[in-house]
């Protein structure tokens, strides 16, 4: 069996592989990934022996698991539509959530409701929730018939 030397690989090749790494470590830099792995080698005993005490964690861990099981089966041009469209969700809820006060005190009777549902945002609001609600439903039930 040969063995893999350095030495056999070109310099060019080289140069490629080490300026790849170095864009992937500058990606897990921007996206604060690399910090949080710096953590767990540092802690890496200790955060796994809390992870493995703790059964909220362990619950999630499963949960994460189930997902990625789901994530796994999705059309890949689907995967990156949702992608984007749960990048641009996630910045919408987190800022809608900065501006909300949660100590007013809101009352809303029919009357207010409808005028809520005249507001473009709140509008826009709710199709996306019925556009979710009805892919939701169509893939239940689907999943029902199979």
């Amino acid at each position: 069996m040969a063995e893999n030397n350095v030495e056999e690989v070109s310099p060019e090749v080289q140069a490629q592989t080490i300026a790849q790494l170095l864009n992937s470590i500058a990606a897990l830099k921007k996206s604060g990934l690399l910090g949080l792995l710096n953590y767990l080698a540092e802690k890496s005993d200790d955060t796994f022996l809390t992870v493995a005490d703790d059964p909220v964690l362990m619950r999630l861990a499963g949960l994460l698991a189930s997902l990625g099981r789901g994530i796994e089966k999705v059309d890949g041009t689907q995967y990156a539509k949702a992608k984007m469209t749960m990048e641009d969700l996630t910045n919408c809820a987190f800022n809608a959530l900065g501006n909300i006060d949660v100590t007013k005190e809101r009352k809303l009777g029919l009357f207010g409701l409808m005028r809520a549902l005249g507001d473009p945002d709140v509008s826009q609001g709710l199709g996306i929730l019925i556009d979710l609600a009805k892919g939701l439903g169509a893939c239940a039930k689907s999943k029902k018939s199979q």
